[in-house]
């Protein structure tokens, strides 16, 4: 996680949200309550519809569901102390579920095409791009 922060406090315009499954968060870019819009639909001869927006409080509500998913669903499908079932307890409780928010794609695409933010995933992930 701690890649994933340098990298984003590193570009002004990203914003990134991460929370565990112990509800530990880590906010960059983003005021306590502030809402980002991330699409609006525009059409011919219509007003903008309504946007797709990331709201960090529906983030904690969506979270939450995600990570009960791992305890009441998948961990049942495995044996108590199998290796499975440690794998995605260990994966539960250690993993970070991540937004990243790149406010300004456009003016951080490179030449190659690709944005800031995807650069900067490559980067993270030590991948050669």
């Amino acid at each position: 996680a701690n890649v994933l922060v340098e990298m984003v406090s590193n570009h002004p315009t990203m914003n990134l949200y991460a929370v565990n499954n112990f509800g530990k968060e880590l906010r960059v870019g983003l005021d306590e309550d502030g809402v980002t819009a991330l699409t609006w639909g525009v059409f011919p001869n219509r007003e903008i519809i309504q946007p797709t927006i990331f709201d960090p409080n529906t983030f904690l509500v969506w979270a939450e569901e995600a990570f009960s998913l791992w305890t009441n669903m998948w961990l049942n499908l495995y044996e108590f102390d199998s290796k499975s079932y440690e794998l995605i307890e260990g994966v539960r409780d250690t993993f970070y579920l991540v937004a990243i928010i790149d406010n300004d794609f456009m003016a951080n695409g490179a030449e190659d095409g690709k944005s800031g933010l995807w650069n900067g995933l490559l980067q993270v992930a030590n991948v050669d791009h």
